[in-house]
Formats: structure tokens, sequence, C-alpha cells
């Protein structure tokens, strides 16, 4: 199983004026930073947040975790989250690390610069069913009003051709009622999403980030995912009272995935339909436990 890191990112949608996430109905005051990448692959078509496998680069400066995120993350999108630092020293910089063997550890310290405040919030593991496997730590990052060598950045964003094929704003809850229809999205980010979703403003959710526990943020989530006899796709998640004994290979049936009663104890799990391009539409989270991550 591989080591990799995620970055949840949001901007206050104020800064965001003519992005994707402007546009629509929200009742959210800020957007996240979301990504398509090339090829389907093991993303399918679905929407995720920026990230990757975490390299030997990363390790002996911080947290790598950390480090893998910030660095996949401006790969990825150009978006260097960094205290503040002059914009000439970034451009020359970047144009640098861009032609260079320079590892990017390397680069912040030219530019002599630390990454913005990240939060631990979670960590998935893939299911034992996929051949490829990834132990990934989901970081929040919020670009907030005084962030101004990030605020700058935006609008500058742009997609790393071999790896991605758009970017995008989007605001929580205007995401999931994309999803809906048309927005397919993976379990760990339509998890996340939903606890988002929960926040109407970025300085809210900024405070309740400062509160995680990251003890709590380091438990693992291995969805089971199985199909019930409608077609819809349940992810279980621990602590659900369906959740199965790996060691005992459980076969779950109906009786285990249909829930009557969503209000009901013991349930962590989400209902969803599988798209035609990968992922999975119309997600429905239902969890009545405290065990796993962290309630935001």
């Amino acid at each position: 199983m591989r080591s990799a890191a995620s970055l949840i990112v949001t901007a206050p949608l104020a800064a965001l004026a003519g992005r994707t996430a402007a546009r629509g109905d929200t009742a959210c005051n800020y957007g996240v930073l979301m990504v398509r990448r090339v090829g389907g692959g093991s993303f399918g078509g679905a929407l995720v947040f920026p990230g990757g496998v975490q390299e030997e680069q990363d390790k002996g400066h911080g947290d790598p975790h950390v480090a893998c995120a910030i660095r996949e993350t401006y790969e990825e999108t150009g978006l260097l989250l960094l205290t503040a630092a002059p914009p000439a020293l970034r451009a020359r910089a970047d144009a640098s690390f861009r032609v260079s063997s320079t590892s990017f550890r390397d680069f912040n310290s030219t530019i002599g610069a630390t990454a913005l405040r990240t939060h631990a919030l979670a960590r998935w593991t893939t299911p034992r069913a996929q051949q490829k496997r990834f132990d990934t730590r989901f970081l929040m990052l919020n670009i907030g009003d005084g962030d101004k060598f990030a605020l700058s950045q935006l609008g500058q964003e742009h997609v790393q051709a071999s790896e991605l094929a758009e970017l995008d704003w989007i605001a929580p809850d205007q995401a999931l009622r994309d999803n809906r229809t048309t927005l397919a999205l993976l379990p760990p980010q339509a998890y996340i999403l939903h606890e988002l979703s929960r926040f109407r403003r970025w300085q809210d959710l900024a405070r309740r980030a400062e509160l995680l526990d990251r003890t709590v943020a380091d438990r693992p989530m291995e969805p089971v995912l199985s199909r019930r006899s409608d077609g819809r796709v349940v992810a279980l998640f621990p602590g659900d009272r369906a959740y199965p004994d790996m060691q005992e290979n459980e076969r779950l049936g109906d009786a285990d995935l249909f829930c009557r009663e969503p209000h009901a104890p013991g349930l962590h799990r989400m209902e969803m339909d599988p798209a035609p391009a990968g992922g999975f539409l119309a997600t429905n989270l239902i969890r009545t436990v405290t065990y796993g991550q962290p309630r935001l």
C-alpha cells in the first residue's frame, strides 16, 4: 500500500469572483478546489482533491504528508500555498523549478517560506478488493483574508496537462447538488463534501478545523462496498453495525444494506449510484455513530 496525501483547499467566494464557484446558488461563502484527472484510471471521471503519492523529497522537512500535499497541489495546479514571498522571487524560483531537477523541498528553501497552516482531517485506505491500494491522508488548508500571497495567485491556477483534464472551484453544497445528477464523486470526496456542507461560512469552518483531534483524524477509514438488489451501492464504514469482520469475509445481503430508519443507532454508511464513466452519483451519507473520522 502506497502512502499518499491530498489537500482540501478552500477560499472565500469573494476572492474567487468570476470563477466557477461563483456560479449558481449556494449557501456557502467559500469554494473548494477540485480536479479531474486525465484518462480516468482509478478515479474514473470523478472530481477529486489535488494530491498524489508521497516521494522521497517529501521526507526530512517537517511532516512528510504536509510536504507531499503542498508539493502535489503546486505541481498539479500551480498554486504555491506558502507564507508570503516577494512575487518576483516566486516567479524566478518557479521558472527555475520547472526546468531543473531542483527538489520541491530545495525550492521552498530558496524562497525562504513555509507552508500555510494545514489541519489533518481524515485518513482513507483503498478497499482491499482494489488492485492498487493507497493510504491517503486528507489535509485541509483554508485560505483566509490575511493570506495575501495565496490570494494573489487565485485566478492564475492551471492544470498540469499530463495529469489533469480540468480544475474547478466549487461550493460544497453546490457540488452535492450537482452530484445528484451529473457530477461524479468517489466515497472519500463525497464524505468530506457532506461534512464541509454543514458549514456555511469559511470562518466557522476554519475555527472548527483548529479544534480537530489529530489522533482521531489518523484512524484509517477503509470502506467496504456492496451492491443492493435495487442497483444502489452501499459503502460501509468502520463503526457501522453491518461493517464486516475483515477476517471472516462476510457476505452482505439486503437485510444489512437497506436502511429503513436513517436515524437508527449504529449507522455509518453512504448510499450511492454508480456513474457510467466512474465514480458515484446521488451520494447519501448516513452517520449516527461517533467512531471513525472526526465530525467537523
